[in-house]
């Protein structure tokens, strides 16, 4: 680290990020900012940002600090956004004025920086109209071409910038301007770039600078950080398999975070679990430290793999809770393996074996083949319309959607604390053998609905009626089931699946439902019988229990419109002839009279 740059400690860090505008008590700014790591600045940038104290962390930052910025929060995929972008060098460029820094150091700043970051950023959307030599009128035509736009004459007299004329552009010229009084040659180039360059070819090429220096803060490309959802197998977690890398002794990670300070109390600041945290507890202040290295390269590695934006405070909170949940689950299997009393030693010793990454790797065994068979279950168990498990009634639906991506979750649900939600999500990591028992037992029951549906020892529903209903969105499984559950009891019903009529629901509310308000006994039976006869007992409870109590539901619940007859439009959880008007009056599918 260069002299006069202060490293903080682990005390002082925390302090300052938990209150950053406590940096305006601090005499040694010009020594201290420069030495934070780039997620440390990016993070106090924001914060400073909402507090309008910037002032307390520009004017000593490094040109890579700076930049550090629009490469997190400046950036949506592989484009550059521009209103981002300039916001952040526009208030650089003003918080340097305000401080009266000396004449040329916004320059020196831009040059440090990346020029052609700034030429980038400022090019989208910006009109440049040159003199031309001996034409006098040059500047009116050019004020008229522009009438539109809000435009900026240079000091030299040789440019006429116009932009939109709202907050975006007005922050190019502000910007143009600050060059400009900061040095006139400089301000002459810059404008000249923003009307010559090739906007394209500046966009892939600060792109792929942006790629490697994230890299060199832990993010890596999308394909190496895909690497991490590759299991290890029960034998190298159990060092039983010395061929393989993840077997290999462990050595310190490499490509640390420039800065090379990290809080490892990070590996416990979102939602502790007991196994991670009892683990913790033994490890050595300079163990800690090492694993908080690993843990925060994991963090960044499992951004990379879900493409969360690497500026995303949301993601990065997210990232945080799949990985503690994942390594305390990977901790679980392995203390399972060996069953003794006291299982840390060994699960700690594996650690130092495989390290973090191969500790996750461990926990993920399980969320790979729980993916594998959701997606099997979506692909050809016939619970998937518009999207995975949208035939699903709840709870399968939620369950095989959050299953089915490269990183599965679980829904949340009402016995959550919400405490331990991650604002806008609705999913939650599985952090334990326990929740990982509970979805496959989950995937079990929706396969075992879809075969109660579709199978001829079940209902033997026709697969057609899915797509001859007008809204097939809306449509549940559950719908057909307690449909089929409903004709078949009608008198002179023939037997397979109809949609029910008006005299059909008012014969079921008066005939299937005792004087409790219940289910008649028959339908419960039927139920169970057929689920016998498709090897799915053992799930039998909980299917019969959800579609019975919607059964009941939708018959007490039945209303009468302006005629006094019942109300088909208001009943959703049956196939009525309301829900398949289209294909009623033409014969064609709902889905093909739409295209």
């Amino acid at each position: 680290m260069a002299k006069g740059i202060r490293t903080l400690t682990p005390r002082d860090l925390a302090a300052i990020m938990n209150d950053p505008v406590s940096l305006e008590l601090r005499d040694d700014l010009p020594e201290l900012i420069p030495g934070l790591s780039a997620t440390t600045f990016v993070t106090l940038a924001r914060t400073l940002t909402k507090e309008q104290r910037l002032e307390l962390l520009i004017p000593h930052a490094a040109p890579e600090q700076l930049r550090a910025v629009v490469d997190f929060d400046g950036w949506r995929g592989d484009r550059l956004h521009t209103p981002a972008a300039r916001t952040w060098l526009s208030r650089v460029a003003t918080c340097l004025r305000e401080q009266q820094a000396p004449r040329g150091s916004l320059v020196s700043l831009m040059e440090s920086m990346d020029m052609e970051l700034w030429v980038l950023a400022l090019m989208a959307t910006t009109a440049v109209a040159e003199a031309e030599p001996d034409d006098d009128a040059w500047k009116d035509r050019a004020l008229a071409t522009m009438q539109s736009l809000a435009t900026y004459e240079s000091p030299d007299g040789n440019y006429i910038v116009g932009v939109p004329d709202d907050e975006i552009g007005r922050e190019a010229l502000a910007i143009i301007d600050a060059v400009y009084h900061d040095d006139l040659m400089t301000g002459a180039q810059l404008v000249r770039f923003i009307k010559y360059s090739l906007g394209s070819e500046l966009e892939e090429a600060q792109y792929r600078w942006r790629a490697g220096r994230l890299a060199d803060e832990g993010f890596p490309s999308w394909e190496e950080a895909m690497r991490l959802f590759a299991p290890i197998s029960r034998n190298e977690a159990r060092g039983e398999d010395t061929t393989s890398e993840s077997a290999a002794p462990h050595a310190s990670p490499q490509g640390q975070p420039q800065g090379g300070r990290v809080d490892d109390e990070r590996l416990l600041s979102l939602h502790p679990r007991p196994m991670l945290a009892a683990l913790l507890e033994r490890l050595s202040p300079h163990e800690r430290g090492v694993r908080g290295r690993e843990f925060l390269l994991l963090v960044n590695e499992l951004m990379a793999a879900q493409r969360f934006e690497p500026g995303d405070d949301g993601s990065q909170r997210r990232a945080v809770d799949q990985a503690q949940a994942t390594l305390n689950l990977g901790l679980e299997l392995l203390a399972a393996e060996v069953g003794e009393e006291d299982p840390l030693p060994f699960v700690h010793s594996r650690m130092n074996a495989i390290g973090m990454r191969g500790l996750f790797r461990v926990g993920y065994g399980p969320l790979a083949r729980l993916r594998k068979a959701a997606l099997a279950l979506h692909k050809s168990g016939q619970v998937s319309l518009t999207q995975p498990g949208s035939l699903l009634d709840r709870p399968w639906g939620p369950w095989l959607r959050g299953l089915v991506e490269w990183f599965p979750e679980r829904p949340a649900g009402p016995s959550d604390d919400p405490s331990k939600r991650i604002p806008g999500t609705t999913t939650m990591p599985m952090d334990s053998r326990a929740a990982v028992r509970e979805a496959t037992v989950i995937l079990a029951q929706a396969g075992a609905l879809a075969r109660l549906v579709f199978d001829a020892r079940g209902f033997k529903v026709d697969p057609s009626w899915v797509t001859r209903v007008d809204d097939p969105a809306k449509l549940r499984l559950g719908d057909l089931i307690r449909t089929a559950l409903v004709h078949e009891q009608l008198p002179g019903s023939a037997g397979a699946l109809a949609p029910l009529t008006v005299d059909d629901l008012a014969w079921a509310r008066a005939h299937l439902l005792d004087a409790r308000g219940q289910l008649v006994p028959a339908l419960r039976d039927g139920l169970t019988t057929r689920l016998r006869s498709l090897d799915a007992s053992a799930h039998a409870d909980a299917i019969i229990e959800t579609l019975s109590t919607r059964l009941v539901v939708e018959l007490s619940g039945l209303e009468p419109d302006a005629e006094g007859a019942i109300d088909l439009g208001k009943v959703g959880g049956m196939l009525t002839i309301q829900r398949i008007s289209v294909w009623l009056k033409t014969g064609i599918d709902s889905n093909a009279a739409g295209s």
